[in-house]
């Protein structure tokens, strides 16, 4: 359910608009960084663009992601990005790179592995973090069931 910006209070209306549109110019880069022509390659782009947006971002991660605003008003804006992560599993499903399954599945493990180990580095900087680029691998690996060779 979206709620209408006229619901909200002048400061998070704008906030809301703010948010949709730093969430399009996201799309949009994850877009872009699937640049390869192999499935495997241009899903591990784009969880690692994710990953990295979240390290240069905090702040705007944290308003996106976990800020009472996200609990009161229907984001509607951040389904696309999901949407595109789901196709990009079931690319590599269909050529036979990862296990298969329902994709919207994987996905929905894939991004809740990427925004947590994200999430995580933000809220506990100081904890002995493994390389990002490697524990998305691992994720690739267990979750999606990508065979390691393919990451190489």
């Amino acid at each position: 359910m979206k709620i209408s910006a006229l619901l909200l209070g002048p400061r998070d209306a704008l906030v809301l608009a703010a948010l949709e549109q730093c969430h399009r110019d996201l799309v949009r880069a994850l877009d872009q960084a699937e640049t390869a022509a192999d499935p495997v390659a241009r899903l591990r782009a784009r969880l690692r663009y994710l990953g990295e947006w979240v390290r240069h971002h905090p702040g705007l991660y944290k308003v996106l992601h976990e800020g009472t605003l996200n609990q009161r008003a229907g984001m509607e804006f951040k389904q696309e990005p999901g949407g595109r992560t789901t196709a990009a599993v079931r690319r590599c499903m269909n050529a036979g790179l990862a296990a298969p399954g329902e994709a919207t599945e994987v996905s929905l493990d894939l991004r809740a592995a990427v925004h947590g180990a994200g999430s995580s580095r933000v809220n506990q900087p100081d904890l002995p973090w493994p390389p990002l680029e490697a524990q998305i691998d691992r994720f690739l690996i267990k979750l999606a069931g990508i065979a390691p060779v393919s990451l190489s």
